[in-house]
């Protein structure tokens, strides 16, 4: 008896059973999320509430996998990379996806060729502080003080190239105001000398600055969200100040560019669902993050909106990171 039919009829099977598992409902197994911070902190929180909600309206295991390192590159690279499947999504910011590749020409992705922008999770809006000792009851107060007295204001940031650095740079642009900004490694050396009062000016986000302002050591100008912040009723907004400032540190889901339609429409829903949750919806205002939701062409809009926006000031600023 001839080979060739038990070899077509092995094919055929092996086609078969391929065709079989394609033809399963998505997800069919586990999903990785991968997360660019290190457990603990608020978007890994996020990121988990959200991975364990969805996981469970799915069916299936949503596994986060921390991946920190070079700014948040070494785990944006991995998903830009990942096989676009489904199975490996991303738990995206601004940081990674608007300001990393404006500020670094060799960061390995292109944030709106090489993903799909699920949805956007939600915003955390910045607050300007300002030591109690200073003679400015509000934004425009501060404005016209370091216009008549240039240079004797120092504004702190987190870094280089941070969000904290790139909204004053923002506010500065929008309102002329003359401040002079001073980098720290970070939010808790910037904080100490907030407190100290070596600088007089902070951008942070809320949640960070409630609190020293809910106890009155220092005390907060304005928010950067278009709305009030639930965390600090009391105080306005930029806009309202006559400053058109809009700026959040967002947070969102991403999938490789190529991963199907019906599969990122899924994801979309199912994410939607999870952050209409009223635990999820408490959580996040506890972390003083906004849920937004929407579809993918509008986040998708939203993230070419921040990188156009970011890499402006970026350039306007002639901001290098060494």
């Amino acid at each position: 008896m001839s080979s060739v039919p038990l070899r077509l009829l092995s094919f055929l099977s092996a086609a078969l059973l391929s065709t079989a598992l394609h033809a399963q409902p998505y997800p069919a197994k586990p999903v990785r999320l991968l997360v660019p911070f290190t457990p603990g902190g608020s978007q890994d929180v996020i990121g988990r509430l959200l991975a364990q909600k969805v996981g469970d309206a799915m069916g299936q295991t949503i596994v986060v996998e921390n991946k920190p390192g070079a700014g948040g590159l070494i785990a944006t690279q991995e998903a830009a990379r990942a096989a676009p499947d489904g199975y490996t999504i991303f738990l995206s910011t601004g940081a990674q996806m608007a300001i990393e590749p404006a500020l670094n020409p060799k960061a390995g992705y292109d944030p709106l060729k090489d993903f799909a922008h699920v949805i956007h999770l939600g915003d955390a809006p910045l607050v300007l502080l300002a030591v109690p000792s200073l003679p400015a009851a509000s934004v425009n107060d501060l404005v016209a003080m370091s216009k008549a007295k240039k240079g004797s204001i120092n504004t702190a940031s987190t870094g280089n190239g941070t969000y904290t650095h790139l909204t004053l740079e923002l506010f500065k642009a929008a309102s002329g105001a003359d401040l002079t900004h001073v980098p720290y490694k970070g939010a808790a050396p910037a904080f100490n000398d907030l407190m100290g009062g070596q600088v007089q000016t902070m951008f942070t986000t809320t949640a960070s600055a409630q609190p020293y302002t809910s106890t009155q050591r220092l005390k907060a100008l304005a928010v950067t969200s278009p709305r009030r912040s639930p965390m600090m009723p009391d105080v306005p907004t930029f806009a309202e100040s006559g400053v058109p400032i809009d700026v959040s540190v967002w947070i969102g889901i991403a999938a490789p560019a190529a991963t199907p339609a019906p599969v990122v429409e899924r994801l979309n829903a199912e994410f939607n669902k999870a952050l209409a949750a009223p635990d999820v919806k408490a959580k996040l205002a506890a972390l003083g993050v906004d849920p937004v939701g929407g579809t993918t062409a509008a986040f998708t809009k939203y993230v070419k909106d921040d990188v156009d926006r970011w890499a402006k000031i970026i350039k306007a600023a002639n901001i290098k990171i060494e």
